[in-house]
């Protein structure tokens, strides 16, 4: 009796000193789980220690790059029990990686998946991928120091819209604002974040590591100061009633889809 391997969460493909990272979780819309997190903080690791590996792509399969946040991580800290650490901490750890760090959006993206775009280095997306950060929606706040990266990346006051309105802008805004570095067709994406990819794996992985460090040295105290409110703000609304019923609504929703 043969028996079917379990299908990763993380798929990942090595195309010459370029290694893509594939988030595969389409039928729950490539959500962040413990998992899954813990998944990219292995695969990362994995690759900066590889010398063979000159730059990382994140991508991801079906119709969404991510919804964010598992739903039911929600549910989970509402009812007391800690976050997955390697969702905790999977910003320090994106913006730890010492190679060229590229996000291919090819979908909508939510929460969670437009709060850890900053600490990607260049950020490229399809035509039909959305951004939105509905956190208002569900009783929360900001997230992964993104009080502190967004207005610093796409300016206050189009943070504000973003964040306070919770609805989704087009890849075109996205580029327009600076939180996206190009957008390309739908069905060129691939192909283009490919050859970037190679261009910028091919340098010297020495001066590549000490520019990225130059780009972000400045920023780090700041960071750490707006990361730690944030944690403070979000321990309080995390089981909030307000966030707990928005969650169940969002559950209720999928159940009868």
């Amino acid at each position: 009796m043969s028996h079917d391997a379990p299908v990763p969460v993380l798929a990942r493909e090595d195309q010459g000193r370029v290694r893509r990272l594939i988030l595969n979780r389409p039928a729950k819309k490539n959500a962040l789980s413990g998992e899954l997190a813990g998944a990219l903080v292995a695969a990362l690791a994995e690759a900066n220690a590889d010398p063979s590996v000159g730059a990382v792509v994140l991508a991801s399969t079906g119709d969404m790059w991510t919804a964010g946040v598992d739903v039911n991580v929600f549910l989970q800290i509402a009812e007391g029990k800690a976050p997955p650490d390697a969702l905790v901490h999977i910003a320090r750890h994106l913006r730890a990686f010492e190679k060229p760090l590229i996000a291919s959006v090819q979908g909508p993206t939510v929460g969670m998946g437009v709060t850890i775009l900053p600490y990607f280095d260049m950020v490229y997306a399809a035509e039909r991928a959305t951004f939105s950060t509905p956190f208002v929606h569900l009783g929360l706040v900001l997230e992964y120091g993104s009080s502190f990266t967004l207005p610093r990346l796409i300016g206050r006051q189009r943070a504000n819209e973003l964040v306070l309105r919770g609805k989704p802008i087009s890849a075109r805004t996205a580029a327009d604002w600076g939180l996206v570095t190009r957008v390309f067709a739908d069905e060129q994406l691939d192909e283009e974040v490919l050859a970037i990819a190679s261009d910028v794996a091919s340098v010297s992985p020495g001066a590549a590591a000490a520019c990225k460090r130059l780009l972000i040295a400045g920023e780090e105290a700041s960071l750490a100061a707006a990361t730690a409110a944030e944690n403070e703000a979000l321990s309080s609304c995390y089981g909030s009633a307000e966030n707990v019923s928005a969650v169940t609504a969002i559950l209720n929703k999928g159940k009868r889809a």
